[in-house]
């Protein structure tokens, strides 16, 4: 009997998280799981920032283990100097870009009637439909960027994001200067399209020119391919 791919792609998932943890925790960080999002407001609003994104919010969404998880990185006097959210959409009977038109409507323009969406979204938007997560609120605290932590934290996420529920997309809006120093390549993304949501009076805290970021299933595994074939050249 031949092996079935699929669960060999599993475990390179697995092997590729296991990596990744070693890689955090050799930098001194302790990493902690959690579905309560209640919690993370109370996380993020104890932060320097205090910026808890709406799609994360209890305030608009009811999230739980099934659907969404978060990730905080903390140090060894158990601090949190990370955290970082996921969570997944059914989108069988639509395109994310209709999600969108719906969605945003709801956390943004219902509270603030002066900001008005549009409709000309990202291109790729429009095509994207099934099993979606949203990957967002990744947050490192001033004093530990630059340090390479970004990367694994980020690729953590999206391999916990794809074994948990496979989805056919994970997607993030990211600013476009970002997008365009390779930050997306670099923490994982494989795809790039230089347009997020279309907004013609964008909210006060909402950036205008964010990017749609996102990679399939198959770049998902190609990334847990990827982080074991180089595991072997991270210095000791």
């Amino acid at each position: 009997m031949f092996p079935d791919p699929n669960d060999q792609a599993t475990l390179d998932v697995s092997a590729a998280i296991a990596v990744l943890q070693s890689r955090i925790s050799k930098l001194g960080l302790t990493l902690k799981e959690s579905a309560d999002f209640d919690l993370f407001e109370k996380t993020i609003r104890a932060t320097e920032d205090r910026y808890l994104m709406e799609d994360f919010s209890p305030r608009f969404f009811d999230l739980h283990g099934k659907t969404a998880f978060w990730v905080g990185a903390y140090n060894s006097h158990d601090n949190v100097v990370s955290v970082q959210a996921a969570k997944v959409e059914e989108l069988q009977d639509r395109s994310l870009a209709e999600h969108w038109q719906q969605q945003q409507r709801r956390m943004f323009v219902d509270p603030n009637p002066q900001a008005r969406i549009g409709t000309t979204h990202a291109h790729d938007a429009y095509f994207m439909r099934g099993r979606i997560v949203y990957h967002g609120n990744l947050w490192l605290r001033k004093d530990v960027r630059g340090q390479g932590l970004a990367e694994p934290l980020t690729q953590l996420g999206f391999l916990l994001s794809l074994l948990k529920w496979s989805p056919d997309y994970l997607y993030g809006l990211m600013a476009a200067k970002s997008a365009e120093k390779g930050f997306g390549i670099r923490v994982g993304y494989r795809r790039f399209v230089p347009r997020g949501t279309h907004w013609e009076i964008a909210p006060g805290h909402i950036r205008h020119d964010d990017w749609l970021v996102y990679s399939t299933r198959a770049d998902l595994f190609g990334l847990a391919k990827t982080i074991l074939r180089t595991s072997g050249e991270d210095p000791e």
